[in-house]
């Protein structure tokens, strides 16, 4: 700031960054006093106005004021950068004023995402904002609800989830998934609204399950209580990694959408599948996984959301070129399991993985492990590719169910070249 006052007599000279120019032609003292003191008040609110201005501008390029909501719907969700080694990084107020409020920009692992990118914009954009907020659905891909009750006793289905596989030996795949009854879902709402979900996706038969309650803060407290984002999913194929990776996938994008860090997100299995071997890593990569068979008395969502069927997952849509945030995923998993996720190659010493095929047991209809698709020249293919490469690369075979996520990670982390 340039502030230039000339001597009163007999005249006065204000100059502010060349801008302003006062040149009163005669003043006696107190109008030189006053003269002074209105230009200091024209200089102090001229930057003010600059400052207020200026932040504003910046907290929209940084992504601080990303919030899209429909008309007339308030929401004071407010997003804090923190930052923490290697872990993600997203805030948000516990106290959610509605459902129809989403994020456009994300924070993770100290980068900006900017969440912008298809098909999951579409989604947010064709958001519906029903029942005074309690209820919005994006484009009946996956539904969030506010104050959710979950009512165990409207549950029918003779298993629980979470046996041990030697108890449940031959059991059919049907009673793995559980019948939904009137009121097993229950959301603060005059009349359930009706959805348009596309089949064979199961949320078509989760919203017969659902009812309207009236709210009442007092009340819900007699109640079991989850706080965070809640996402319910039923699980297909459990045990195999590619298909439970697109359900992590759909997880991590709806975290980023609203806004939540990975600690605050728990997972509910809407299913009754017994224990696999895939389970711990929801446990690593969210705060933690529930079993709706396991809950035994009505339990109060925060926030619940139905989420997205794995099979619509971008990660499952093979004409794609290109699956959105899949570089910040790949990140997540990395990172939530203690690995980096930079790595460069050297072309004179590579790192070969081949994955080996051998029997196993991962689901009750096969108890014999047994496994079709494998490699039956396994000792010519590490001769063949040791021929190929030069004398200093590294090649490992590998069977993959054998091992720790976190040690699969970390060899596939660190490979060139995967064969499989």
């Amino acid at each position: 700031m340039s502030l230039q006052i000339a001597d009163c007599k007999p005249c006065l000279v204000l100059r502010y960054r060349g801008i302003f120019t006062i040149t009163p032609r005669r003043f006696r003292s107190y109008g030189c006093l006053i003269a002074v003191i209105l230009f200091v008040n024209i200089i102090l609110l001229t930057i003010v106005i600059e400052r207020k201005y200026f932040s504003a501008v910046e907290e929209i390029r940084t992504g601080k004021r990303n919030i899209q909501t429909k008309e007339n719907v308030e929401t004071q969700d407010i997003l804090d950068k923190e930052k923490r080694s290697n872990k993600d990084v997203f805030t948000q107020h516990e106290s959610w004023q509605t459902a129809c409020s989403y994020r456009t920009t994300s924070y993770f692992n100290d980068k900006v995402i900017v969440l912008d990118q298809a098909p999951f914009v579409d989604y947010t954009k064709q958001m519906v904002c029903l029942e005074n907020g309690n209820i919005a659905s994006f484009a009946d891909r996956f539904v969030l609800f506010k104050n959710a009750l979950l009512d165990p006793t409207q549950l029918r289905n003779y298993r629980k989830g979470g046996e041990k596989l030697e108890d449940v030996w031959d059991q059919k795949e049907q009673d793995e998934y559980f019948d939904l009854l009137p009121g097993y879902f229950s959301v603060p709402c005059t009349m359930a609204p009706s959805f348009k979900f596309e089949s064979p996706d199961h949320l078509i038969y989760w919203q017969n399950a659902l009812s309207c309650y009236t709210f009442n803060k007092t009340n819900v407290y007699k109640f079991n209580q989850v706080s965070g984002l809640t996402i319910a999913i039923q699980r297909y194929e459990y045990v195999n990694l590619y298909h439970t990776m697109t359900d992590f996938y759909n997880a991590f994008v709806l975290m980023l959408i609203f806004g939540q860090s990975s600690a605050k997100v728990n997972i509910l299995f809407v299913d009754a599948h017994p224990v696999g071997t895939l389970d711990e890593v929801w446990s690593t990569l969210f705060s933690k996984y529930i079993r709706a068979g396991r809950l035994t008395n009505t339990t109060f969502f925060s926030s619940l959301v139905w989420g997205m069927l794995g099979y619509f997952s971008p990660l499952n849509s093979h004409e794609l070129l290109q699956v959105p945030y899949l570089t910040e995923f790949r990140e997540f998993v990395l990172s939530k399991h203690y690995i980096s996720a930079s790595h460069m190659i050297n072309c004179q010493n590579i790192n070969v993985v081949i994955i080996w095929r051998r029997d196993y047991v991962a689901h009750p209809r096969n108890k014999q492990g047994q496994v079709v698709r494998k490699f039956d020249n396994e000792h010519e293919i590490v001769q063949q590719v040791t021929k190929w490469l030069p004398s200093k690369s590294n090649i490992t075979g590998i069977q993959l169910d054998s091992m720790h996520m976190k040690d699969q990670l970390e060899i596939i982390a660190q490979c060139d070249i995967l064969i499989g």
